[in-house]
């Protein structure tokens, strides 16, 4: 079996990250190298992991860079076969790596793997399972709050979060874009792994179980705003822009009445104009 190697990223989640270093080490897969990428931290969960999970290699980074550039730290030290990019606080069934890495030998068309996601703490209930994401960039979780359906023929989806992914696909496409703070920066890197021709497929035998807490601040909704923009333009050419135009700018009237109405209308108007910084970027 291939060598799998999962990057945690760690920001103050010493609550939590045990669990998930310790699901890693409890994997019926062997030799699975861990990293952890710390954003950080200032809650002594280095200390912690170093004193408690000594073969876990770490690397600090001197301020909070976001997920994507995070991972990006992990991923140009892993050795690994197989990559795998984690939160902190996701726990895996015993099985989840070696079913994921199975899946990807098996099947040459697929690049990455997407794992089953269920809420901790209820199990049978379906946190995600691959993502739904409309034309207009608009994302949202695949069965989101639904029952478990139990065992699914894998299909081919975008990124719901969580995936591994093949290393000649890193090599391939690159990391994260790290000019993705947070949120959309997995789709990104789905959407890339999908252009350059290979398939992202959910397995749904394959399970993780996630400390879920919705984050519905404003912060978040700047962001993902400007991410969603961002990446429709980075991603899109310029004809299908014009053609779906009717419905971004029904989505952008809409977003600014949320935003007025909501106490950020002026990060949603201070977003345009950081946008307009990154089009030397979008235009590479």
């Amino acid at each position: 079996m291939k060598k799998t190697t999962a990057i945690i990223v760690n920001w103050n989640d010493k609550d939590v990250i045990g669990e998930c270093i310790q699901s890693l080490l409890n994997q019926d897969q062997p030799d699975i190298e861990i990293i952890v990428s710390d954003n950080g931290s200032n809650d002594g969960s280095i200390h912690f992991i170093r004193k408690r999970f000594p073969s876990v290699q770490i690397i600090t980074n001197e301020e909070n860079l976001g997920f994507g550039s995070a991972v990006n730290r992990g991923l140009s030290a892993a050795k690994g076969d197989y990559l795998i990019f984690l939160n902190s606080d996701l726990v895996l069934d015993p099985k989840c790596i070696g079913l994921l890495a199975m899946f990807l030998e098996s099947d040459s068309s697929a690049g990455g793997a997407i794992p089953k996601i269920l809420y901790h703490g209820q199990s049978d209930t379906i946190n995600s399972l691959g993502v739904l994401i409309n034309y207009t960039g608009i994302a949202y979780p695949n069965l989101l709050g639904q029952k478990d359906p139990g065992h699914l023929e894998s299909f081919e989806s975008a990124c719901g979060g969580i995936f591994m992914l093949k290393r000649e696909v890193y090599v391939a496409v690159g990391g994260f874009d790290e000019d993705l703070f947070l949120y959309h920066e997995d789709h990104d890197l789905s959407w890339r792994i999908r252009l350059a021709g290979w398939k992202l497929k959910v397995n749904a035998n394959a399970t993780m179980y996630h400390h879920y807490h919705f984050n519905k601040g404003i912060r978040k909704f700047y962001s993902s705003e400007k991410n969603r923009l961002y990446l429709l333009l980075k991603n899109l050419e310029i004809k299908t822009l014009v053609l779906i135009s009717p419905a971004l700018v029904l989505v952008e009237l809409s977003q600014w009445i949320y935003a007025a109405t909501n106490g950020w209308f002026s990060l949603k108007i201070k977003s345009y104009f950081e946008i307009l910084n990154l089009i030397p970027n979008i235009l590479l």
